[in-house]
């Protein structure tokens, strides 16, 4: 079976630094099957502003983020701002699944058809919606 994709936004891959979970372990648990993490690069360009200039939880926590996309592995897809509509859009043309805590894009991708992996109290990750999509 091909890999996953997986489009992370910017407070998808803030968990780590915020709650302490383990975003691949749990994707791995959630999705039992090979993924490949995707990063818009406007989720790139906001986590490092945030870690410029966000407030002290925030900008550790962007920080471990961009650790994160460098130790990763993550590919960085070059794709025109804002973030939520790049995510929407991607997702929405290859049929990927999207990595978010947003409440406004989750809305936006469930209205879509497009399953969403999100946090759930604070300690593990859920899916909401199949992900039998085409990679």
């Amino acid at each position: 079976m091909p890999d996953l994709r997986v489009i992370a936004d910017t407070n998808f891959l803030m968990i780590p630094g915020l709650f302490g979970v383990d975003i691949f372990g749990e994707l791995d648990r959630i999705t039992e099957r090979k993924y490949r993490l995707l990063v818009p690069k406007p989720v790139v360009e906001e986590l490092k502003e945030i870690a410029a200039e966000g407030g002290p939880r925030e900008r550790s926590a962007a920080r471990i983020a961009l650790d994160i996309l460098l130790l990763s592995g993550a590919e960085v897809v070059d794709i025109e701002p804002p973030a939520d509509d790049a995510i929407l859009k991607l997702a929405r043309e290859h049929k990927y699944v999207v990595g978010t805590n947003d409440a406004k894009l989750r809305r936006k991708l469930r209205s879509n058809g497009i399953p969403v992996v999100y946090l759930r109290q604070k300690s593990h990750l859920s899916i909401d919606g199949g992900y039998n999509y085409k990679v």
